[in-house]
């Protein structure tokens, strides 16, 4: 896979003040697109993750344009996936077997919620990544992802952040689509030069060859 992914920013800035959550902005930009990955069926031990794992890039910015990382707010923020249809119309929570015989279950599988991650993109720049090493989809076809940014916190009229009964949704994004093959036509593609920077970088990552589970 090309690089063509990793985008531009500009100079970081850290944070650490608790300022009102309408004088920032969010962005998510999804840097890495999940190719493909193979059905697992009824069979989750033996599932394979999507490839390569999807990387998404969040940027926040304060009242005045500049890129920021909100040290303070960090640990309540995080990014939830969810599956959609090839043409992104329609969420997809539960489906039935290609032949239908099986009867509808959780499509979506794997651990779907992320931490952001401080870590240097191919260029060296500093930012924030989510990332999502273990999604896995139930049967063959084809799909999008949903990224959706959340904070799960409060702040009370003294400025001490709490967590809150329900997150609030700051920004969304959606994958490429991508291909859920049988699992006997399933080749897994090249590990990509971002998942390997960050792995050397110590994130929590998996990474699987393409000859191997």
């Amino acid at each position: 896979m090309s690089n063509q992914y990793i985008s531009s920013q500009s100079r970081v800035q850290h944070s650490s003040f608790l300022n009102d959550g309408q004088t920032r902005t969010y962005h998510l930009d999804v840097v890495q697109h999940p190719q493909r990955t193979a059905e697992f069926g009824s069979a989750s031990l033996s599932r394979l993750p999507l490839a390569p794992p999807v990387v998404v890039q969040l940027t926040v910015r304060d009242r005045f344009g500049n890129s920021i990382i909100p040290e303070m707010e960090l640990p309540f923020l995080i990014a939830h996936l969810s599956l959609f249809t090839d043409d992104g119309s329609r969420p997809l929570d539960m489906g039935t077997s290609p032949n239908g015989e099986a009867p509808p279950r959780r499509l979506l599988y794997g651990n779907l919620v992320s931490s952001p991650q401080k870590l240097r993109d191919l260029q060296g720049r500093l930012g924030l990544y989510f990332l999502f090493p273990d999604a896995s989809i139930r049967w063959r076809g084809r799909f999008q992802l949903g990224i959706s940014l959340l904070r799960i916190s409060e702040t009370n009229a003294s400025g001490t952040m709490s967590i809150a009964s329900q997150g609030t949704v700051l920004a969304q994004a959606r994958t490429r689509s991508f291909d859920v093959y049988a699992h006997e036509n399933y080749v897994a593609p090249p590990i990509t030069r971002l998942t390997q920077s960050f792995l050397r970088q110590g994130a929590r990552i998996h990474a699987f060859t393409p000859n191997g589970p």
